[in-house]
């Protein structure tokens, strides 16, 4: 009699201690699945829909200064005059798809902040934001740091801000006395046209940037999506 109360007290246990077991798998499988799950979802939103980009240079100041934080869509790349666009480089480096996922995982750890093969969020110098001056077809030339065009069909030149759907700021410091404007970036240049698939961009900041004034037109190839909105610093939150 004491035997057999003695087994079932251990199958008891052994039942327990199984059931315990059992709930402890599955609440782990739960919660590795959730994490896969949240994972799976942010990396399609920030490698389909929005990824955020980290501004290093003083190009597109006044708006975007060092220490910016903008997010960018690859959906959109036809983009239209006025517009903020983020430019890949001319001879992207193509890297192996276990990188891109190894950044995946490390980016979503860290909130974002570490991409270990990835220089998109740096801002290194192969890639750039830049804004659209002039679209395919439109004529346009230079003359003291600010563009005048005229878009195909059109017979008269109007300045840039006359024909951007919307205002922007742009940086101009005036040069010092007996300054060769032809030095640096160009203050002026002679009348172009804007083929097929080309656009002219500039920075914000025309004293201080290089852009098509140095490169050309770019092809709509290099353009890797549109600027949506700058939200970091708070202080400068702005939707473009």
């Amino acid at each position: 009699m004491i035997c057999s109360r003695i087994m079932s007290k251990e199958n008891d246990l052994y039942e327990i201690s199984y059931t315990l077991k059992r709930q402890m798998q599955h609440r782990v499988f739960t919660v590795v699945s959730i994490c896969i799950m949240v994972f799976i979802l942010v990396t399609f939103v920030l490698r389909i829909i929005v990824f955020p980009v980290f501004q290093k240079s003083v190009s597109m100041e006044p708006d975007i200064v060092p220490g910016s934080c903008i997010l960018v869509s690859p959906l959109i790349k036809t983009p239209v005059r006025g517009e903020i666009v983020l430019l890949k480089p001319v001879n992207e480096e193509k890297k192996n798809a276990l990188f891109y996922l190894f950044d995946d995982i490390v980016a979503f750890f860290t909130g974002q902040q570490l991409f270990p093969f990835s220089s998109v969020q740096k801002m290194s110098s192969s890639f750039q934001l830049r804004r659209v001056i002039g679209i395919p077809g439109d004529t346009l030339y230079m003359t003291d740091y600010v563009v005048y065009l005229k878009p195909a069909g059109e017979t008269h030149y109007l300045t840039e801000f006359e024909y951007a759907p919307s205002a922007y700021p742009v940086m101009i410091m005036a040069s010092p006395a007996g300054w060769d404007k032809a030095l640096g970036a160009k203050a002026s240049f002679s009348t172009i046209t804007l083929g097929e698939n080309e656009y002219f961009v500039l920075g914000d900041n025309r004293n201080n940037c290089v852009d098509s004034r140095l490169w050309g037109p770019v092809k709509a190839s290099r353009i890797k999506g549109k600027a949506l909105l700058l939200y970091f610093p708070f202080s400068k939150f702005k939707v473009f």
